[in-house]
């Protein structure tokens, strides 16, 4: 028998009538189905550690400024090729990377990065442990 998913299966109809409906008796709790009153089950609220807070942070923070490394030759070659006038030196993308790198090597690549990380990295590391925290 090979599932598909919890509930569904490849068997006749019948069995698989039998099973969902034995399946929602399952699921369904005796407070429910009569109406009375429910539990309510409330979260324990636990601070995190000083150790969870650093790596969320430092988690954060890490991901933004790589991801910002990665596409920080594209971010360059757009400033460029938004203002370059009648005269085409960039026509598209593969050919302005290349010229840029035999013009101005890896270096001018990544000009400006820095300051772009300076401004992504704490948006970052704040939005990760945020998650984290009201994933819990």
């Amino acid at each position: 028998m090979s599932t598909l998913s919890p509930g569904l299966s490849c068997q006749p109809e019948s069995t698989v009538g039998a099973n969902a409906l034995a399946a929602a008796k399952v699921a369904t709790s005796p407070s429910m189905s009569t109406g009375g009153p429910q539990k309510v089950t409330q979260r324990k609220s636990v601070a995190p550690t000083w150790d969870q807070v650093c790596k969320s942070l430092i988690a954060g923070g890490v991901a933004g400024g790589l991801s910002r490394t990665a596409v920080a030759p594209l971010e360059r070659l757009k400033i460029p090729m938004q203002v370059q006038g009648n005269e085409k030196i960039y026509r598209g993308v593969w050919q302005g990377l290349l010229h840029m790198a035999r013009t101005e090597g890896v270096r001018g690549m990544m000009k400006g990065n820095w300051t772009n990380c300076v401004r992504i990295i704490p948006n970052s590391a704040m939005k990760f442990f945020t998650y984290e925290q009201l994933s819990r």
